[in-house]
């Protein structure tokens, strides 16, 4: 009798070593957890993530919807035309993309889309042009009337244009790159960010040192055009061909 009471005695005794030394492992793996989210949050708000928007050195704005291609209406994902892991050192090929926002009963978007079209054929991988491909887009918005789709099919067909007309038309993305008058443009780098908008003018961002600088006319009495934007800002960086 004696010796089944030890017995018993010793046995609760090693379960309760047992337990309170899978207490004590749990409670450091439940430490070590801790610190590592601690860790996470001291990251989150002490870092200095980009903000999405349209000015030089922020992240554009996403879309999606459907673009004309010469073809027909096709999904069309603005993102799709990124290379995030893009530097300013690379060395590959990633296209930069320029962005318009247009309205074909707009009369300077007209009076402008002979040069567009000359522009969109110029910046690509030729003998005539050392830098690197630029990509160009239009959006379409409705500010001076109503369009149908044919209507935007026959103002790009028309002017012979190559590249995708996006209808924005219900999606509202010209609202998320604040967007008051056409024609709009935009340059944005190869990973999203915007190295130049038509509004701001003479300001750029510079990917390198991580600043705005000034590109055009010092005094800034005129105004530069999508065309100098490109050609002052993508020649500077890697990715150029020969």
């Amino acid at each position: 009798m004696g010796k089944d009471w030890l017995e018993l005695t010793s046995e609760i005794m090693n379960n309760l070593y047992r337990s309170e030394e899978a207490s004590a492992r749990g409670d450091a793996a439940l430490i070590v957890i801790s610190l590592f989210f601690a860790g996470l949050l001291v990251v989150a708000f002490t870092s200095n993530p980009i903000a999405t928007g349209t000015k030089p050195g922020e992240r554009a704005p996403l879309f999606s919807g459907k673009a004309y291609n010469g073809d027909g209406w096709e999904t069309f994902v603005f993102d799709d035309l990124l290379t995030p892991e893009w530097t300013p050192n690379s060395t590959d090929d990633a296209p930069w993309i320029a962005v318009e926002f247009m309205d074909r009963l707009c009369g300077h978007c007209v009076s402008a889309a002979s040069e567009v079209g000359d522009w969109s054929e110029t910046y690509v991988k030729t003998s005539n042009w050392p830098g690197p491909d630029v990509l160009f887009v239009a959006v379409h918005v409705e500010f001076q009337g109503s369009s149908s789709r044919a209507d935007i099919e026959d103002f790009r067909d028309s002017n012979g244009h190559t590249f995708p007309y996006f209808d924005d038309d219900g999606v509202g993305s010209f609202k998320d790159w604040d967007i008051g008058a056409t024609p709009t443009y935009f340059l944005v780098q190869p990973n999203g960010i915007v190295a130049w908008n038509s509004g701001i003018q003479n300001l750029a961002w510079d990917a390198v040192s991580e600043e705005s600088i000034t590109i055009g006319d010092p005094n800034g009495d005129q105004r530069v055009k999508l065309n100098e934007a490109i050609e002052q800002i993508t020649l500077s960086y890697g990715g150029a061909t020969e």
